[in-house]
C-alpha cells in the first residue's frame, strides 16, 4: 500500500510472535524493523516442536469465534508463506498406559494437524519477513510491489519507550554498549513472558512460577529402537501418571527434512518442582543460577543423570527411551502472566502473544495466539479490515483471558489433581 510506505514500525522481540506481526507489516507496506535481544546464533535450533492444530476444543471453538479455521498458524502461512514450505501432519492422539499399552486412540475432528519445529517455522517466517539469515535454509521469496522494508537487528537490549508527539521514541542498547534511539509511528511488544515493553507501560503485571517445568528435547528417530519408531508413526502420544504427564510426537529434521529416519521425536515432559528444586534443576553445569530456563547443553550432568532414573520409573517404557537418548535436553519453568490492557500511547503501542498472556503449555495455543492477534491486526490497519484499535484490545485481551484460565485448570489438573487418564500410583518424580 503506496500510502504506508513512510510509516515505520519498530518491533519489540524477533521470535515467531515478532515475525508473525512483522510479515503483516510489511506486507502492508509499512517499514518494519524488529529489535531481537538474543544474538542470531541462539535463536537457532531451539530443539522444540510446534503444532499447528489446537487440540482443546473450547479453545479451537473460540478461536473460530474471531474468524479463523481454529488453527490460525495454518491461516497465516496460508495467507503470507509464500515460500509454500512443507511440513509434517499428524492425525490422531494416542493416550497411553504407564506400561506402555494403548488406554485409547482418537482422531483430530478434521482438523489440519500441521506439525513442525521451531526451526523450522522460524527459517520459513524470516524467509518471508527479510529473507532469512546467515546459516537459513528456507528459500527467500521474491518481494512483491508494495511490500515495505524488512530489517532485523539481533543482540541488542530495548531500554526506553517515549511518547514524541505522533510518534514513539524507542531506545535500545547495542552489543558494544552504544545507545540508539528509532522513531515509529506504531511500537510492538512481541517481547515475551517476561516483555520489556510490558514492564515499561504495566510493572505491576508479574510473572510467576507456578510450581512445576517442562523438560524438552529431541531424538533424531534413527536412533530409536524399531519397536519405539514404527509405535509412535504419525500420532501424538500422551502420558499421564500423579504429578506428570509426558507429551510425544514426530517432528520435522535438521533443516526441516522430512525423510524418514532424519525425523525426531519432539518429547515434552511436565515435572512438579517446588521452589528448592526449581532452583537446583536451573542451576548450570557452570554453577550459575537461572530463573526462567536453561538452554539446549547447559543442563548439569547430575541433574540429568537423576532425571534418567525419574523416567524409567514413571514413563511408559517407550516415551522413557526415548527420553534417555535425547542428548541435550533443557528445561523451561512454567510461569503465569496475564495483563488487563494490550494498547498504550493512544493506539501507538500494542502487546501481542505471550506478552499479553503467558498461556500454560497444555493448551497449546502459545504460538496461535501470536498468529491470532497478528491476523487481527491486519484488520485494524488495513484500510478494508473493518476493526477499530478498541475492538482489537478488547479481543485480544478477552481471548487471552478466557485461554489463560482454561490453561490454568488444566494445568492444576494435570499436575496437582487426579486426572482421569491417569496411572495413579505414587511413584516420587523428584530429581
Amino acid at each position: 500500500m503506496a500510502s504506508n510506505t513512510s510509516k515505520k514500525v519498530v518491533i519489540v522481540g524477533g521470535s515467531l510472535g515478532g515475525l508473525f506481526t512483522g510479515i503483516v507489516f510489511a506486507r502492508l507496506g509499512y517499514n518494519v524493523t524488529i529489535l531481537e535481544r538474543t544474538p542470531a546464533s541462539s535463536l537457532q535450533d531451539q530443539g522444540a516442536g510446534i503444532a499447528f492444530y489446537l487440540m482443546i476444543p473450547p479453545i479451537q471453538e473460540a478461536m473460530k469465534n474471531l474468524g479463523t479455521s481454529g488453527a490460525p498458524i495454518v491461516d497465516f502461512l496460508e495467507q503470507y508463506d509464500r515460500t509454500k514450505t512443507p511440513t509434517l501432519t499428524a492425525d490422531g492422539i494416542q493416550y497411553l498406559n504407564r506400561d506402555g499399552s494403548i488406554k485409547f486412540t482418537t482422531g483430530v475432528d478434521g482438523m489440519t494437524a500441521q506439525v513442525a519445529s521451531w526451526d523450522l517455522l522460524y527459517n520459513i517466517l524470516r524467509a518471508n519477513f527479510d529473507g532469512g539469515h546467515e546459516g537459513s535454509y528456507v528459500a527467500t521469496p521474491p518481494k512483491m510491489e508494495g511490500d515495505g522494508i524488512a530489517n532485523y537487528l539481533s543482540g541488542v537490549r530495548v531500554t526506553d519507550l517515549t511518547e514524541v508527539d505522533e510518534l514513539v521514541e524507542v531506545e535500545y542498547e547495542r552489543v558494544d554498549g552504544k545507545k540508539v534511539a528509532l522513531h515509529a509511528d506504531i511500537v510492538i511488544g512481541a517481547d515475551g513472558p517476561s516483555s520489556t515493553v510490558r514492564k515499561l507501560l504495566l510493572p505491576e503485571v508479574e510473572r510467576t512460577y507456578v510450581g512445576y517445568v517442562t523438560w524438552r528435547g529431541t531424538v533424531k528417530e534413527s536412533l530409536l529402537s524399531d519397536e519405539v519408531r514404527n509405535w509412535l508413526g504419525t500420532k501424538s502420544c500422551i502420558a499421564f501418571t500423579k504429578g506428570s504427564q509426558v507429551v510425544c510426537y514426530k517432528i520435522p529434521g535438521l533443516k526441516g527434512s522430512l525423510v524418514p529416519g532424519d525425523l525426531f521425536a519432539n518429547l515434552v515432559w511436565y515435572q512438579n518442582h517446588d521452589p528448592a528444586e526449581l532452583k537446583r534443576v536451573l542451576t548450570d553445569s557452570e554453577g550459575v543460577s537461572h530463573k526462567y530456563s536453561l538452554r539446549i547443553g547447559k543442563i548439569d550432568s547430575k541433574v540429568k543423570e537423576k532425571q534418567g532414573k525419574v523416567a524409567a520409573a514413571i514413563l511408559p517404557p517407550q516415551l522413557a527411551e526415548a527420553w534417555q537418548k535425547i542428548e541435550s535436553p533443557f528445561v523451561l519453568a512454567v510461569t503465569d502472566s496475564l495483563t488487563t490492557k494490550s494498547v498504550f500511547m493512544n493506539g501507538k503501542v500494542f502487546l501481542v502473544g505471550d506478552a499479553v498472556a503467558t498461556l500454560r503449555p497444555h493448551t497449546t495455543a502459545g504460538t496461535s495466539q501470536a498468529a491470532m492477534n497478528a491476523l487481527l491486526l491486519k484488520k485494524v490497519f488495513d484500510r478494508e479490515g473493518g476493526m477499530s484499535i478498541e475492538e482489537w484490545e478488547k479481543t485480544s485481551v478477552g481471548w487471552a483471558t478466557f485461554a489463560q484460565k482454561l490453561g490454568v485448570q488444566m494445568g492444576n489438573l494435570s499436575q496437582f489433581g487426579d486426572h482421569p487418564m491417569a496411572d495413579n500410583g505414587e511413584l516420587s518424580s523428584k530429581t
